[in-house]
């Protein structure tokens, strides 16, 4: 597998980067690096999301643990700002020990700044972690890895303009053979303009290409199809702080999605995410967003979907040691089939999710979390997407160094 080189090198990223800052950096380990440990003990009454209406599958549920160790990263060098994150875990099932796995994440972004008028952001991220079984029929053990490369830079060309480009790289894999016709690298390029106001609001303009590539072909109708795409995208860019408690933020606009194999994919029109935060520096907060997006979907017989949804996040700090959140969601899409497929009806599914967790913090260094969990499913059966019900529950210390 090709992903054990490319992890290693962003394993190995802030400690190079660190070499480079050791001149200049006198301050004790313990200033920069917070190492930290996590048990976990979850529960899921139908860990492979499987539908309990159907005869024989309704024992799916399961409990599993997670052993966490990682470090925290966090340094000022300057006027340049490291931040990021390691950390390994290792998981393993009660019943379905055939999908115990280890995973590895890890993060790194610097906050660079150069003279009074250049500034920006360059990072890597990497995640292997357990695929879901949400969109995936399969008892086999399918690790899903993530990796991600990003650069950007603004430039402060006015005291109320500024000129913006960026560059992002994302690579998904799947390590089960029958499942890596999803493979695919995504590689985004945008440009943009913005207006800043005295309220350090933002109003702009970006225009973005996003390019995808999938090196396995998938199969269908017996023949090979090439699912890389083309994105274009020109949208507003909206940061506005409404008041001192409120903010809205939009990205919005037209984009036209374009399929290499097949014309009669091509897809065009409006798209858009749109965030409220309300009341962002009191013990009580609330975040709405709304979507409509186009975007990539891992799947058996499609591989594009239209998403429009809705989402509330609701967090109470009750006192200094206890914090509560609430969150919900709800999802529509909608599917473009592979060629070969473009006749069959019922092409989309809506998924529901509530969550609640609730945390404590006895000590400085120690955190306790209870969560809970549930997720309906209304799937597709043309998109071979399973309708299921699943809720669950996760006991969580961590205890930082």
């Amino acid at each position: 597998m090709r992903r054990a080189p490319r992890a290693g090198k962003l394993l190995a990223l802030p400690f190079i980067i660190g070499g480079l800052y050791a001149p200049f950096a006198q301050a004790q380990i313990s200033d920069t690096l917070t190492p930290f440990a996590s048990a976990v003990v979850s529960y899921d009454d139908n860990l492979l999301r499987r539908d309990t209406a159907v005869i024989g599958n309704e024992n799916a549920s399961d409990t599993f643990r997670s052993a966490v160790v990682g470090v925290g990263i966090d340094r000022l060098i300057g006027r340049q700002y490291l931040t990021g994150n390691l950390r390994t875990s290792k998981v393993t099932f009660n019943r379905f020990s055939e999908l115990d796995y280890t995973g590895k994440d890890g993060a790194l972004d610097l906050d660079w700044k150069l003279a009074r008028t250049l500034s920006g952001h360059v990072g890597a991220k990497y995640s292997e972690s357990l695929a879901s079984f949400a969109d995936f029929q399969v008892t086999a053990r399918n690790l899903r890895v993530q990796k991600k490369q990003y650069g950007n830079i603004a430039w402060r060309l006015h005291p109320s303009w500024q000129l913006r480009a960026g560059y992002i790289s994302e690579d998904f894999d799947f390590d089960l053979p029958s499942q890596q016709y999803n493979n695919r690298t995504e590689d985004t390029v945008e440009t943009g303009f913005d207006y800043l106001d005295s309220s350090s609001s933002t109003f702009g303009m970006l225009a973005r290409q996003v390019k995808g590539k999938y090196p396995t072909q998938a199969l269908s109708n017996g023949l090979l199809v090439d699912n890389g795409f083309k994105q274009d995208e020109v949208k507003l860019n909206v940061s506005w702080n409404v008041s001192g408690i409120s903010q809205l933020i939009f990205v919005g606009g037209w984009v036209q999605r374009e399929v290499n194999s097949s014309a009669v994919r091509k897809k065009s029109g409006t798209n858009g995410r749109l965030i409220a935060n309300w009341n962002k520096f009191s013990a009580v907060q609330l975040t709405g967003m709304v979507w409509r997006e186009f975007g990539a979907a891992e799947g058996v017989v499609v591989n594009t979907a239209l998403s429009t949804g809705q989402s509330v996040n609701a967090k109470w700090a009750a006192t200094s040691k206890i914090e509560v959140n609430a969150g919900y969601r709800n999802e529509k899409r909608e599917f473009r089939p592979l060629p070969g497929l473009i006749n069959i009806t019922g092409l989309s599914d809506t998924t529901k999710v509530a969550n609640l967790s609730v945390s404590y913090k006895p000590l400085r260094n120690l955190s306790l979390e209870l969560s809970a969990f549930h997720t309906k499913r209304d799937g597709s059966t043309a998109a071979r997407t399973s309708s299921f019900r699943a809720k669950g529950a996760a006991l969580n210390a961590t205890v930082s160094f």
